[in-house]
């Protein structure tokens, strides 16, 4: 079972969309009416909550052998026309929202908004006789319409022996401001104090993605597939830069993938088929930059000019500078005291990549002879690579006296790659088979750059942010920085398995995996400049699966790795995996199910002490014991742990005691002795403990009333060094619940009344820090008017 994934909201229980868009804001009015509106929905839906636990409770107790759950409502039965059988649906709705709390954290969740909808539309015809003039079958559907920031629609035609196509369209309205991301945590004892109250990494992107498939002559000795992908990556995003100062940036956003698919497959003999493939992907990266004025002042001038102190402020240790006497503070009455700060006045980034990727790839698929299947391609690749660069500084980088600077140059890559990927199974009996798989990747990238810079600094140094930039560089001719580089990498791997199957009810596989890796890093194409690393993996393969009753099914595997080196200090030297599955089924309606994955890795190398381990273990059960009702239950849980020594440098404020700072090493370490920049030796942590439980419960009090209670809750136990004491642990520690419910109900005429509420709250357990608090809870109430035939 894959463990749930943080800070995304999931249900399986009512259709809704679960990722950003921009926020909007609502009136105080239409506040007030959604809250209205959810407490009368709330009133409906406990009114039919209880109608249908009391009819249950006093339901006839069912007989010794219950019938298998009840089929789901059957579709209407459609209508004919022109030879078609035609089913048609859609489901329009409006949706309610009332939040409490952080509006931008509900959006980086949730972001469900107040308004109409086209929840759902469907269209299905199919031919009975094959004979359709277009079309044989056609199906057409949509979801999400109107404002949610997921939709999609998907379109699927196809008419015996002649094509298949298939198309679709989505928008994904993506909205992220989880502000501790890169948050300075800009203390309170600075002068002045101005906390960043939203993430500089913050984004509000919109991705169109278009995707066309279409085969020719699918049934025939010879097919033809063609197809095409547009994606493509717009809206508002920040980032930042550090130019003597943080600065923050607004990213323009805006990259565009097309691909082009094309290919033949030859069905050269009886269950043989043989491939050729042609793809090409076309990349454009226009994302610029520009500086975004975050925290503003004046400057003492006439007439009045104005720079950006940028993200990070703490005066007490001279961020971007230091009061100076007599002020009492960094900006008084909206003027910058010390004129030595490091500061921007402008920044602009224009960038524009772009990359050709064309690859060909022939394929085999066979299993002519009885005893042997094949499987096997190569691929081939080459990618090209190339952007401009116009970079343009102006405010004041005291460390270097730097008043501007322009930097223009080029950049091209290649990237040429080879893949070859066989596989082999020979049936050595009716009861044994021997697997063979082999994988062969090398690929090198030679890339060079060829940039300049012009830094301009001023008259008589030290220069402050009153001084004035002269005309010629601080180096005539600028700054070049030419660079030729390469970096290749080959990776070969052989598997091979013994799998027997004892009976049909048991079998057991053992197996070995050998894997050669080599690094080759050219930084200048001298002598002696190279970089060369090889890693040898050798792994133990062992499995077994079991059926012992026809309701119980068992699944285990065992991997064991040793790596003969590492290729940076965190990877491991031992690997283990295990994976767990099972399935029982006691009842016709009762399916219960298990889990268990577990990574472990360790590298116990003296300067490292590697220690981590990835473990996941799950329990379902889906129960309809009858026809009214059913309960579906699920829990997880998932622990994150790593250990490792690293090597530091901090030193806390004065008062300040920091208990994994003051535990450190810091005179005796091998630390102190080999980087004396980072003295201070300790054992470094990471742990994640997750709890995840749902629980949901289907009742159908009348043949044409439906209803469904569910509640799941994420619960988040974790824990990292503390380096700064006003460093939360955020979403290291936290608590999302998700109550839902909803109500169906037939009301004839081809017509659905549907109403569904959802309630999220999402609070931290340690302290918000010098950040916007980010709780919130809120209710959500959808409903609409579902027609079918």
């Amino acid at each position: 079972m894959a463990p749930p994934r943080k800070l995304v909201h999931q249900s399986s229980l009512i259709k809704r969309a679960a990722s950003g868009c921009v926020h909007t804001e609502r009136s105080l009015a239409a506040i007030g009416h959604s809250k209205r509106r959810i407490a009368m929905a709330l009133a409906v839906l406990l009114c039919a909550t209880i109608v249908s636990s009391s009819e249950t409770v006093f339901a006839q107790t069912p007989t010794a052998n219950p019938t298998a759950p009840p089929a789901p409502p059957a579709e209407p039965d459609g209508v004919t026309r022109g030879g078609y059988q035609v089913h048609q649906s859609i489901e329009l709705g409006y949706r309610s929202t009332d939040v409490t709390g952080s509006g931008d954290m509900y959006d980086t969740l949730v972001n469900l908004q107040t308004g109409p909808r086209i929840l759902d539309q469907m269209l299905t015809m199919q031919s009975a006789d094959h004979q359709g003039l277009l079309f044989d079958n056609l199906y057409l559907n949509s979801v999400g319409w109107g404002g949610d920031p997921n939709n999609y629609a998907r379109l699927r035609a196809d008419k015996s022996k002649c094509y298949n196509f298939q198309s679709s369209f989505r928008r994904d309205q993506s909205f992220f401001d989880y502000d501790l991301l890169a948050n300075p945590l800009n203390p309170p004892t600075s002068t002045p104090s101005i906390p960043i109250l939203n993430s500089p990494h913050s984004f509000a992107t919109t991705r169109r993605m278009s995707d066309v498939d279409l085969t020719l002559l699918p049934q025939s000795t010879v097919s033809f597939r063609l197809g095409y992908s547009h994606n493509n990556m717009t809206g508002p995003s920040y980032s930042s830069i550090h130019e003597g100062t943080e600065g923050s940036l607004l990213q323009a956003w805006n990259t565009t993938m097309n691909s082009y698919r094309l290919g033949v497959d030859f069905k050269i003999a009886p269950r043989t088929v043989i491939s050729y493939d042609q793809f090409l992907d076309y990349y454009k990266g226009d994302t610029d930059y520009q500086l975004n004025p975050i925290n503003q002042t004046f400057l003492p001038t006439t007439p009045a000019s104005s720079v950006s102190l940028g993200l990070s402020i703490d005066t007490v240790n001279k961020v971007p500078c230091a009061v100076v006497p007599p002020a009492t503070s960094l900006i008084v009455n909206g003027t910058l005291t010390n004129v030595a700060c490091s500061a921007y006045t402008s920044y602009v980034r224009n960038q524009q990549l772009r990359t050709s990727t064309p690859t060909e790839r022939v394929s085999l698929r066979s299993n002519y002879f009885r005893k042997l299947e094949l499987l096997g391609s190569f691929s081939y690749s080459s990618a090209t690579s190339n952007t401009p660069l116009d970079e343009s500084f102006a405010g004041l980088i005291p460390r270097t006296n730097t008043l501007a600077f322009t930097g223009t140059g080029t950049a091209a890559a290649n990237r040429i790659s080879d893949v070859v990927d066989l596989e082999a199974t020979m049936h050595l009996t009716q009861h044994v088979r021997l697997i063979e798989k082999f994988y062969f990747w090398a690929y090198r990238i030679p890339q060079n750059g060829n940039f300049n810079e012009l830094d301009y600094s001023c008259a008589l140094p030290p220069c402050s942010l009153l001084s004035t930039a002269l005309a010629t560089p601080t180096t005539p001719g600028g700054t070049p920085t030419i660079s030729q580089s390469s970096f290749n990498q080959t990776w070969t791997r052989n598997q091979t398995e013994l799998a027997w199957d004892f009976s049909k009810k048991a079998g057991a596989r053992i197996g070995y995996r050998y894997g050669d890796r080599e690094f080759n890093h050219f930084l200048d194409y001298l002598p002696g400049d190279v970089d060369h690393f090889v890693g040898l993996e050798k792994t133990a393969l062992l499995g077994f699966w079991a059926r012992p009753t026809h309701a119980l099914r068992l699944n285990f595997d065992l991997e064991h790795t040793n790596f003969n080196a590492v290729f940076i200090r965190m990877s491991p030297r031992k690997e283990a995996r295990y994976r767990f599955q099972t399935t029982y089924t006691p009842r016709s309606w009762a399916t219960l199910g298990g889990s268990v994955n577990v990574l472990q890795q360790s590298n116990a190398d003296a300067q490292t002490q590697y220690v981590g381990h990835n473990q996941n273990y799950g329990l379902t059960a889906s129960l309809a014991p009858r026809e009214r009702f059913g309960l579906d239950l699920a829990y997880n849980f998932n622990s994150v742990i790593q250990n490792a020594l690293i090597c530091f440098n901090d030193t806390p404020p004065t008062g300040v005691i920091l208990p994994f700072v003051a535990n450190a090493n810091g005179t005796t370490s091998f630390c102190a002795l080999n980087d004396p920049g980072n003295p201070l030796l300790a054992n470094s942590y990471y742990t994640n403990h997750t709890n995840f439980g749902m629980a949901a419960i289907r009742f159908k009090p009348a043949k044409r009333v439906m209803t469904n209670v569910g509640y799941s809750i994420t619960s988040v136990d974790g824990s990292v060094p503390q380096f700064n004491v006003l460093q939360p642990l955020g979403s290291l520690q936290y608590k999302y619940q998700q109550p839902v419910a909803n109500l169906s109900v037939d009301i004839g005429h081809r017509l659905a009344f549907n109403m569904g509420w959802n309630y999220y709250q999402y609070g931290e357990g340690s302290f918000v820090g010098p950040t916007a608090p980010r709780y919130f809870h809120a209710n959500s109430l959808t409903e609409s008017l579902r027609y079918a035939f």
